[in-house]
This record gives structure tokens, C-alpha cells and sequence, in this order.
């Protein structure tokens, strides 16, 4: 069973996991599809894969005995890649990022030993090029009480815009990591912990290179693979992709379009709409701000920074500064495909929701689309959590977002046997007790079945009411288990779904990478619901 945090507000999601007729033609391949003939025409395809050797280049100096044999094989077979990514929250945050890239392991290593044949290879893309700073600014961790608790890095105005890759922390950095030591459970994991985490976040520290080598270290020894894309190398490669986007940018949109109308046909809803006076193109110019471009008679503009360019005079800034250009949300799809073999991408619910119209702008630029995996979705339970849901009996999946509700039901679930036994007996015997009632005012003075109703319901009304009363007399005795229920409600939905809410950092401090091992060992290949994991 699914909680009601996890279900999605759009079916597209439902339908694609179902694979129902309607939403499943939305997409280049099935969910279970033939691995070996997508793979050989994926490695096959000349106008796919183009930075593959920067993607070996990228990973050859790692320390991680793993990716050196990862990238060994690499260099005997064809090579295809199951790809995810996710904004660089900080300190990895949210959760559901780690998520993502143990679907992307496990499926590699499940297609590794299923077709040896090739070398499916797990990758993170590293979104770099993002600038939603307030996305990704901030961590959420339960401190030493169970509360939630948030940490955020002071805003920065005059890099507002500025790519992530760009950006290096500042002195509050240092005082960040103070606080949220101090709030934390001192465990025998803290120390370690605490000192790796200050070689990566440091004053002048690079925020790529931080959240890099953070997800490195909570995945060493699994050979994962990491791709900066916007790498200037990288975008060297990317030439002619972008000359593409900028040449057909009207093929581009009416695919877009085209797509979204295919969903609109499925009675699904479309997740990203199209905006025909967008370019669907990032400029970075100078290195400064990030802004997205937009189309105007016949010219790229951006009016709020005095940017005008012809598609001549855009083309030729590309063969002089290609890294100053980078892809949106439905580019992005394709550039990556252009870029790495990808055999399968690990999505979200809502990317999957705008995945899906995109095939017909892969069939544009020639691309292969590749598989589309929904990630894993779980809610860890610690020790002291797991213990008392199973002895009050409680089905996490059950549990309402309203804390205050589920506390009080399950106050009154635990009241005095006696008392609860005769409010039921009472609430039993009521519907018998008013019908024969009624049956004698009727006989008597049939004008009085009215009032008798009447007073019958006022009199159960007072009953209740005095049960009530008992009942919070009792909770005024059960702080103990106000504050258990409490507890247990905190920890599986703090102020949210937990993946969605809680960053890496909080489970690391307190339980080292036995928590990363339990995932591992627990969830299968690839999902089929949401699971509930004991650490």
C-alpha cells in the first residue's frame, strides 16, 4: 500500500507504471523492454554517445577502486549508460536523490549480469548549470529532540542567476556546519563524518566539487560513474547540438507541442507547457547570469538584459563561446542523449510526466529515446520507530498528514478497556433503544415522535460528550505515549513525504553507511511501489 503523500496528482505517472495502451505509446520504449536490441541500436547510433570519452576522462583520476575497474571494462565492451541527475541540493538533500542513483546502480548491475554483452554503466549527471539557488540552499534533519530542522545558507543577491558551477560557499559555510553538528545525535559516526564533510564544504569551495565528491563518498565502492556536462570540453563537443536547437528552433517547439498534444489525446495532463515565445535555450553570457531566451520576429532576445541576436550572429557566438550556452528542462533529454549512450534515464513521477512528450523531438534530432525508469520510492523506519509501530500495531501507510489526528485516534485506541467497552456496548445498544422508543410515543401521542427523537439524540449527545471528557482526562495521563506517537509521526512524515524532506546528512550521522547497505540489500532491481525500509 501506497500513503497519500506518495500518490501523484497526475495519472500519467500511474498509467505509465501500469503501462496502459493510452500513455504507454507516449514513449520511445516499454517499461520492460528488449534490452539487447536497444542497446545494440543505441550503441549503434553515430549521433549518440559524443562525450563518452569525456565522460572516461572525467572519472580516470578516481580514487575509487570500483570506477577504475567500471572504466576498465568500459574500454573492451559497447558501452551504454542508465543515466539520472538531480538539482545539487546541499549536503545531498533531499533524500530522493539517493534514491535515484541506487535505481541507476541496481539496474546496471542487474543488466550487467543479465547481458554480458555490453557494459551498462550507472551514471549521475551533475546539474551544474542550474541556478535555482533557494532550491538547493537548504537542509532539513531531525535534531536531538525529533524535531525538524532547517539550515540554510544566507542568501547571496549578487549571485542571483549565477549557474551552480559557478558558485563557491562563503565564511556562513563554516558556521553551518557548526550548528548542525551541535543539533545532531552525537554518534560514533559524527567525528568522521564531520571531517569529511569540511574537506568538501570549506570557505572558497567549489559547490560542484563539494556535492561531487559528497555523493562519491556515500557511494564508493559501486562503481558509479559522474558526468559535469558543462565542462568546457564538454561543450566544445556540443557545438552542434545547440546549432541545432538554434537552426530548428520552430521543429523544436512544434515537436514539444506536438507531444503535449498527444497527452492532452490520452486524457492525461501535460506537466511542462509550451511557450511558443520561448526558445527553449539557456545563454550564460560573459559567465554572469543564467538567462533563458526567448523568440521575437525573428530574433533570440532576452529584454531584460538588452540581448538581441540573429540566428547568424547567435550561431557564430556559439563557435566562439559554445560554453556559454546550455539546455532547459526539455532539452536537457536530448542533449544528454546526445552526449552519452543513454540506454535508460531514472526518473521521477513528474519528470516521467514530461518525458512523455517528448519523443516526437527525439525523433527530430535523430536521437534514440532512451528507457524511462521510475526511481525507488521509500521511507526509511529507524529502530526506535519501527519497534513502536509494531507494538501499537500501526500501519505506517495508514498514518494521516495531520499529526494531531492520528495522535488523538490513537489515544483513544489505547484507553481504559473497561471504559471503551461500554461506550461500544452503549453506541450497540442505541439504534435498538431509539426504534423501540419511538415504537411507544408513536403508540401513545404520535405528535411527541419528534421530540422523543429529539431528546433521544440530546441524551446520546451528553453521553458522548462525558466520553470525551474521560477520554482527555486520559490523554492528560499518556504524555508518554503523546510524545512516542508524536515521534513516530515526525520521523515518517516531517512536514512532508520523508524523501522529499529530509536530507542524506541526518541518516549518515547516525548511522554511518549501514542505512546505504540495508537499501541496498532490500529494494529490488527496479521499483514496483513504494517500500518501508527497517535500518
Amino acid at each position: 500500500m501506497t500513503h497519500p503523500l506518495y500518490m501523484k496528482p497526475n495519472p500519467l505517472y500511474e498509467h505509465y507504471l501500469r503501462q496502459t495502451e493510452r500513455v504507454a505509446a507516449l514513449f520511445g520504449q516499454k517499461l520492460n523492454p528488449r534490452w539487447p536490441h536497444l542497446a545494440a541500436e543505441i550503441s549503434g547510433n553515430a549521433g549518440q554517445g559524443r562525450a563518452l570519452d569525456q565522460l572516461i576522462a572525467q572519472n580516470s583520476d578516481s580514487a575509487d577502486d570500483s570506477v577504475r575497474r567500471r572504466i576498465k571494462v568500459m574500454e573492451e565492451k559497447p558501452v551504454v549508460c542508465i543515466v539520472t541527475g538531480q538539482q545539487m541540493g546541499l549536503f545531498v538533500s533531499p533524500l530522493y536523490i539517493v534514491y535515484k542513483t541506487i535505481s541507476a546502480i541496481k539496474l546496471a548491475d542487474e543488466l550487467n549480469a543479465r547481458q554480458p554483452g555490453y557494459c551498462f554503466v550507472p551514471v549521475f549527471w551533475l546539474e551544474g548549470e542550474d541556478h535555482d539557488y533557494d532550491e538547493v540552499k537548504s537542509v532539513r534533519v531531525l535534531d536531538k529532540s525529533g524535531d525538524l530542522r532547517t539550515f540554510s545558507l544566507n542568501d547571496d543577491q549578487p549571485w542571483q542567476g549565477v549557474p551552480m558551477n559557478r558558485r563557491h560557499f562563503r565564511e556562513d559555510i563554516d558556521e553551518l556546519l557548526f550548528k548542525l553538528r551541535e543539533c545532531l545525535t552525537p554518534t560514533e559516526y559524527s567525528r568522521e563524518l564531520f571531517a569529511f564533510l569540511k574537506t568538501l564544504y570549506h570557505p572558497g569551495a567549489d559547490w560542484l566539487r563539494a556535492f561531487h565528491g559528497h555523493m562519491a563518498g556515500l557511494f564508493s565502492g559501486k562503481g558509479l560513474l559522474f558526468f559535469n556536462a558543462g565542462d568546457k570540453r564538454v561543450k566544445e563537443r556540443s557545438r552542434e547540438f545547440f546549432a541545432a536547437i538554434v537552426t530548428q528552433n520552430d521543429e523544436m517547439l512544434q515537436s514539444f507541442a506536438l507531444g503535449a498534444e498527444r497527452i492532452k489525446n490520452s486524457s492525461c495532463k501535460v506537466q511542462v507547457n509550451v511557450q511558443p515565445g520561448r526558445a527553449y535555450l539557456f545563454l550564460t553570457e560573459g559567465g554572469g547570469r543564467r538567462l533563458a531566451l526567448e523568440r521575437q520576429n525573428g530574433y533570440f532576445v532576452h529584454r531584460e538584459a538588452g540581448l538581441k541576436y540573429s540566428r547568424d550572429e547567435l550561431l557564430r557566438l556559439l563557435e566562439r563561446q559554445p560554453e556559454w550556452f546550455s539546455s532547459t528542462v526539455l532539452t536537457r533529454p536530448l542533449w544528454q542523449s546526445y552526449l552519452l549512450p543513454t540506454l535508460s534515464y531514472v526518473a521521477g513521477p513528474a519528470e516521467i510526466a514530461y518525458w512523455a512528450q517528448l519523443k516526437p523531438a527525439f525523433e527530430l534530432f535523430g536521437l534514440t529515446m532512451p528507457h524511462v525508469q521510475p526511481r525507488h520510492s521509500v521511507t526509511l523506519l529507524e529502530p526506535r520507530v519501527a519497534k513502536l509501530l509494531k507494538r501499537f500495531e500501526i500501519n505506517p501507510a495508514r498514518i494521516p498528514v495531520d499529526v494531531r489526528a492520528f495522535v488523538l485516534h490513537h489515544l483513544k485506541e489505547k484507553e481504559m478497556p473497561e471504559l471503551k467497552a461500554w461506550f461500544e456496548e452503549l453506541h450497540r445498544m442505541k439504534d435498538e433503544k431509539e426504534r423501540t422508543l419511538l415504537k411507544l410515543v408513536e403508540e401513545i401521542d404520535p405528535t411527541l415522535k419528534g421530540p422523543a427523537r429529539k431528546s433521544f439524540y440530546r441524551a446520546m449527545e451528553i453521553m458522548d460528550q462525558m466520553h470525551s471528557r474521560l477520554v482527555r482526562r486520559l490523554r492528560e495521563k499518556e504524555t508518554l505515549l503523546t510524545d512516542q506517537l508524536t515521534h513516530v509521526h515526525r520521523a515518517i512524515i516531517p512536514a512532508g513525504a520523508q524523501e522529499r524532506v529530509l536530507g542524506a546528512i541526518y541518516f549518515q550521522n547516525k548511522y554511518g553507511t549501514r542505512w546505504l547497505e540495508q537499501l541496498f540489500k532490500e529494494l529490488p532491481d527496479r521499483f514496483d511501489r513504494h517500500r518501508y525500509v527497517e535500518i
